[in-house]
């Protein structure tokens, strides 16, 4: 999070450190962080489910 302007602030995400994800503009800190944490919450989320389709997809191997 970085205050971009007076009671302004920008949120980013990064899973891996390098690349961020531009999450959004929020009139106050606590807008801010909830935004942060309910992004990351849908990344870990989305990988987990991802994770249980794609295995169902695949078929059995015998």
């Amino acid at each position: 999070m970085s205050k971009v302007a007076d009671r302004l602030y920008a949120v980013a995400a990064t899973v891996d450190g390098k690349e961020y994800d531009f999450v959004g503009n929020f009139k106050s800190v606590r807008e801010a962080q909830q935004a942060g944490r309910r992004y990351a919450e849908d990344l870990i989320h989305n990988s987990m489910a991802g994770g249980r389709l794609s295995l169902k997809q695949q078929p059995l191997a015998a």
